[in-house]
């Protein structure tokens, strides 16, 4: 499907394969990207991790863009000689003349701090109407772009005319899984394979690598997310028929699922013949976003505490295939929480991780972050204050692994971005406890031991911390990143009676009409104490919505969205419960629904 016989065979007779040890021929790279989180008007983040000069301080070597901003959106196609689709003077032809003059100062910008310049690409992506002039050859039934000769033809005047455009681009990183045009509105586009066949992936990079490698003598790299199971053998029988080349590395998430907990090892890294590049999330989409204490680098790097064995970045940071790294220091996603340039955590992560990586894990993670300490928090220096933030920084791990997450039969991401779901999201998890009251009572207890947890940290804080810091705004920050942790997961513990009630009232399973009512209460009282602590605290990150998540620019993320377009949540399972008791609404509410 897609390619001609003749189209490969000259791929494969150009290319020549690496020597030595699979991967060896491949530069090593460490890249960066701040992805702004698409359809969302509000999210173009405040942080100096788009500051090309601060990548380089810290050891980065290259940088890439969000793929809503690409310089492969810049490009109007002139090559086909089929149509003039951008005319001059047209709306259209004024967008992406402005779009391509911010797509080429991000080019010099990050050439000029000395690191390379990659653009990030969305396919199959092309102008609408390009696509109008070809739809009865690239169209399928359903109206999405299938990949086949002539689209192939669309793809090579794309490379062309990117690489002219702007020929400072050292590359692109393609992403396929996902395609998002929120943004663009003069593009449109799809997976070139939503059947996820191995055949059609191994001839579709074939061909993008004849392009991007050969022809352009530039970077690619090919990300694995959502395009393939996270399967070393589905890996290596689609990636091995693909020719090396010393420009083709792999990009794979060190997580075989998202970037959630309970934690998974990806068996793809280290494996077969190609060079790889192994994808860390700095910013934890899924755990509000360093809204509050979150520190994940010990198990990237050693394993998570639920895996069995703990596997991480030190089991294959020196293998031949593994040739870079690529952090997401911000973004991913949808929506909030919006940290305001808040970057604490998030410089945790950074400093960390790169001090380890660049080291070849030659030095342990734990003095990695211990070095980091009095660089950030100045006046931390002592052993008893670079201690207690270490003990604050892995017990915040602890909190979001057992209060938003779980280990009694995972409720999954019933919590992610800025939204709380309610039963709606839980009945899952709740069915899976049966009639065990010892299941039950531990479910409970990860939620308890979150809350508990949380305001143990701030203790510690005040005590052990705060005592030695001597830059009283990075102080504040700090207490108030730990605090916002407080307020949430007093509101998760209290949600979670009110759920745990509730389906067992729903589900004629005995159940305590007190402890549900003593619940809602708690819990009003909590959201309340939440919004007021939001409102009056400058260095708070935004906060979360009592309702689920919705995608797409009609979910404005206001407390008080229009109700058509708002999913169900966390703030509906209360309401349920207070309403089938006859209350009236309690003040948590007023304005969040």
């Amino acid at each position: 499907m897609g390619f001609t016989r003749a189209m490969v065979a000259v791929a494969c007779v150009v290319f020549t394969g690496a020597q030595g040890q699979p991967g060896s021929a491949n530069a090593p790279v460490i890249i960066d990207m701040v992805q702004n989180n698409p359809g969302d008007p509000v999210a173009w983040q405040q942080s100096k991790y788009f500051d090309p000069a601060v990548l380089a301080a810290n050891g980065y070597t290259a940088q890439t863009t969000t793929g809503e901003m690409s310089g492969t959106q810049a490009v109007d196609f002139h090559t086909l000689g089929t149509g003039d689709y951008f005319p001059a003077g047209s709306g259209a032809r004024r967008w992406l003349d402005a779009y391509a003059h911010g797509v080429s100062r991000f080019v010099n910008r990050t050439k000029a701090a000395g690191l390379k310049a990659y653009f990030f690409v969305d396919l199959l992506v092309f102008p609408v109407p390009v696509i109008e002039a070809y739809a009865d050859k690239i169209l399928d039934k359903s109206g999405a772009i299938q990949w086949n000769n002539v689209t192939a033809t669309l793809l090579s005047a794309l490379v062309d005319e990117t690489f002219a455009a702007f020929p400072g681009c050292d590359g692109w990183i393609v992403r396929t899984g996902e395609t998002y045009t929120y943004d663009t509105p003069y593009h449109k586009g799809n997976t070139p394979n939503p059947s996820k066949s191995a055949a059609v992936w191994t001839a579709f990079i074939t061909e993008l690598s004849a392009l991007v490698n050969v022809r352009h003598k530039k970077d690619l790299f090919f990300r694995g997310w959502d395009n393939w199971p996270s399967d070393a053998k589905y890996y290596t029988d689609m990636t091995d028929p693909i020719p090396t080349h010393p420009q083709l590395y792999f990009s794979i998430k060190h997580s075989a699922a998202d970037f959630v907990r309970p934690a998974s090892w990806n068996d793809q890294l280290g494996t077969g013949k190609h060079a790889q590049i192994i994808e860390v999330e700095l910013q934890r989409e899924y755990e509000g976003k360093m809204a509050y204490p979150n520190y994940a680098m010990q198990g990237v790097i050693e394993g998570f505490p639920e895996m069995n064995p703990p596997i991480g970045l030190r089991d294959v940071v020196n293998k031949s295939q593994i040739r870079g790294l690529w952090t997401w220091s911000r973004g991913g996603g949808w929506w909030g929480p919006y940290i305001h340039g808040q970057e604490l955590w998030i410089d945790f992560h950074v400093r960390a991780l790169l001090k380890w990586w660049i080291a070849k894990g030659s030095i342990s993670e734990a003095d990695a972050f211990a070095a980091a300490v009095p660089t950030l928090l100045a006046g931390c220096s002592v052993p008893e204050c670079v201690s207690a933030v270490r003990t604050l920084a892995l017990t915040s791990a602890d909190v979001v692994l057992h209060g938003q997450w779980g280990t009694i039969h995972s409720p999954g991401d019933w919590m992610r971005d800025d939204r709380i779901g309610g039963l709606e999201r839980t009945s899952g998890h709740f069915r899976s406890l049966g009639n065990d009251d010892a299941q039950w009572a531990a479910s409970l207890a990860e939620k308890t031991r979150a809350k508990e947890e949380s305001a143990q940290m701030l203790a510690l804080f005040e005590s052990s911390i705060a005592p030695h810091l001597t830059t009283p705004a990075v102080a504040d920050a700090f207490e108030t990143s730990i605090r916002y942790g407080v307020y949430l997961y007093t509101i998760v513990e209290a949600a979670w009676r009110v759920m745990q009630q509730g389906y067992r009232k729903t589900n004629h399973m005995p159940y305590s009409a007190a402890n549900l009512t003593t619940a809602i209460s708690d819990y009003d009282a909590a959201y309340t104490e939440y919004r007021a602590f939001g409102l009056a605290e400058i260095y708070a990150a935004s906060l979360y919505h009592p309702y689920y998540l919705c995608l797409g620019t009609s979910c404005n993320c206001a407390f008080d969205p229009p109700s058509g377009s708002v999913p169900d949540g966390i703030g509906a399972t209360v309401d349920k419960f207070r309403n089938a008791s006859s209350w009236s609404p309690g003040p948590a509410h007023v304005g969040l629904r």
